[in-house]
């Protein structure tokens, strides 16, 4: 059965190359955006087996994750415009899920060559400078005005996104000029997503541009829904000039089998912020947290729908700060 929950994994990690090779390049967003959250709400409390891995296996899937954007770019050119929106649309929702997780997860490896791959990933969705930022910026800060990913009770997800999408700029920014890597941090990868696109406009033309533009755009977006949901509202108390040490109340934990299944145990967060050091098969459920009613894309569909999901959070019984 554990077989069976990485399989599952493996598959929404790579949607886009299995249905490029189908010959069906729009079906991974339709599968995303209503599969998916199907899925999360018919397994509802069950808890089933959660599968091993191997960091191998994570360094194969998520370099396939980054490939098969740049190969959907090239082999754009063959499609209609519409159908290259949608299929960089379905590329994108896998990077920012999926890839998302697992560079999230390699980016915190003490292993070099992981931590290259990761930054190597991120370059190719124009989001070089969160490996660093989220470090030394968002673990440190979590749940204080300066994070990147500080929220309100009043935030909307729309709002919330705009806001992060500069901060973490402005964060990756300070802390590589404190360091002195400004060029290899911030810089450098951007540089290297626009040469990526020439490149790419080059061998397909505007098609294959187009389709790494809307891909990157979704990224952000599906990474911006994820966050918001992980922190949405919850502050650390400020005590004689001094924040509260982090802990279980600080960030939304999530159960659901198949958000941690296609999450790779990230959605286990409470965890990751108290002990960061522990790698994804480490980490366990923390029944004091916060915990989100539903999955990630059930929750990210409803943070769509502001009332609505505010009031789902307010019934949830945690502090929520204002």
């Amino acid at each position: 059965m554990a077989f069976g929950g990485a399989a599952l994994a493996i598959f929404f990690a790579w949607l886009p190359a299995v249905f490029l090779v189908l010959g069906h390049p729009a079906w991974p967003l339709f599968i995303g955006l209503f599969v998916l959250p199907l899925l999360e709400w018919m397994v509802g409390d069950y808890q089933g087996p959660i599968p091993y891995w191997n960091f191998w296996a994570l360094r194969v899937i998520l370099a396939g994750i980054a490939l098969q954007g740049l190969v959907g770019a090239y082999f754009a050119q063959h499609y209609a415009w519409w159908l290259v929106i949608l299929a960089g649309a379905g590329s994108g929702y896998a990077a920012g899920g999926s890839g998302n997780a697992l560079g999230h997860e390699l980016g915190h490896s003490r292993a070099l060559w992981d931590r290259r791959l990761a930054k190597w990933f991120f370059t190719t969705v124009c989001f070089g400078h969160y490996t660093q930022e989220h470090g030394a910026g968002h673990h440190v800060l979590v749940g204080t005005p300066k994070d990147s990913l500080y929220s309100y009770l009043s935030d909307t997800l729309s709002s919330f996104s705009h806001r992060n999408m500069i901060k973490q700029l402005r964060l990756g920014i300070e802390i590589a000029t404190v360091r002195g890597n400004l060029w290899s941090e911030v810089y450098g990868p951007i540089f290297f997503y626009v040469l990526i696109n020439l490149v790419i406009g080059y061998l397909a033309g505007w098609k294959g541009m187009l389709f790494l533009t809307v891909q990157t755009v979704v990224m952000y977006l599906v990474d911006a829904s994820i966050t918001f949901i992980q922190h949405f509202a919850l502050h650390r108390k400020e005590i004689d000039g001094r924040f509260e040490r982090i802990g279980p109340q600080h960030t939304w934990d999530c159960r659901n089998w198949v958000t941690t299944l296609v999450s790779f145990n990230n959605c286990r967060h409470v965890d990751h912020h108290i002990n960061p050091g522990k790698d994804l098969n480490g980490l366990e459920p923390v029944p004091e947290a916060p915990q989100l009613p539903y999955g990630y894309a059930v929750m990210g569909t409803l943070a769509n729908f502001p009332s609505v999901f505010r009031r789902i959070m307010e019934n949830t019984g945690a502090q929520l700060a204002r």
